[in-house]
């Protein structure tokens, strides 16, 4: 249906039609020497033609935009699910990053161990008020012994407690039960260890107030008692503090081990001491 805006609805519509093509016909031969006035039709369709290019562009840019804004959250989210997947590998290699260190750091304390030894995985750790307890992957089945010595990069860690088939747990120097022989590195004065159930920290008790241990002094396991061998590094003197109502001085230890962040450690057979019999 030809809209009512010029015509009547009551004229045919081939009377509409005939009439709409004499005036396109009238305004073709009208224009035909009208310069000035095409001119001023372009002109007045400029505005026109502008916004509607305008308006494309903004149009291709709203839809290029949204296009992008799907393709990076999809890339963030493949992102997000590679990371999820690579956390277990990344963990496992810090894992073996630390431990590598620390079986370099073993080789260097001990490039001529006091006999056999056996590189042993930290599995579990127990740090509570007084117990000072980890958890290696040895046991029975590899011929660990209750009272073995375990050593770590820095010398001495502690001994075996409990052994099971596969697994065994090492008291730590720190634990409060833990009481190692030991004498200085500079005068042989036989001394005692004790745990203070702090991974940092550990003491000798008994010393008169005028001992003559310094600050700064090394100290070595005696070998008295036989569980450990003479000569390892236990720890050096930290501090002395002597009070004047009190008989014995208070002297911390610092260790040679970091008792607290232990991945790797070192399972001792003494020379001349026999492997446990395996398990059948």
């Amino acid at each position: 249906m030809m809209p009512s805006l010029f015509f009547p609805r009551r004229l045919p519509q081939s009377v509409r039609l005939l009439a709409l093509a004499l005036l396109s016909v009238f305004l073709s031969v009208f224009t035909q020497g009208q310069g000035d006035l095409r001119s001023m039709a372009l002109d007045a369709a400029l505005p026109v033609q502008w916004f509607d290019s305008r308006t494309a562009a903004l149009w291709d840019g709203v839809v290029g935009s949204l296009q992008s804004r799907a393709a990076l959250e999809a890339e963030n989210a493949r992102l997000r699910q590679a990371l999820a997947a690579a956390q277990p590998l990344l963990l496992d290699r810090d894992i073996l990053r630390s431990e590598n260190r620390q079986l370099l750091a073993l080789l260097d304390s001990f490039p001529q161990a006091p006999g056999r030894v056996m590189a042993a995985r930290v599995i579990a750790e127990n740090f509570t008020a007084g117990n000072q307890i980890i958890t290696v992957d040895h046991g029975q089945n590899d011929g660990v012994f209750i009272g073995q010595a375990v050593l770590a990069a820095g010398g001495l860690a502690g001994q075996v407690v409990a052994v099971g088939t596969m697994t065994s747990r090492i008291a730590l120097l720190s634990d409060l039960d833990s009481s190692v022989p030991a004498q200085s590195a500079a005068n042989d004065q036989p001394l005692l260890v004790n745990g203070t159930g702090d991974p940092r920290e550990l003491q000798i008790p008994f010393q008169a107030r005028n001992t003559p241990l310094r600050a700064g002094e090394r100290l070595v396991t005696s070998g008295l008692g036989g569980r450990y061998p003479p000569g390892l590094p236990i720890g050096t003197i930290q501090s002395i503090r002597r009070n004047g109502t009190q008989a014995f001085a208070d002297i911390r230890v610092r260790p040679a081990v970091a008792l607290g962040r232990l991945n790797t450690v070192l399972l001792l057979w003494p020379q001349g001491q026999q492997q446990a019999t395996k398990t059948p």
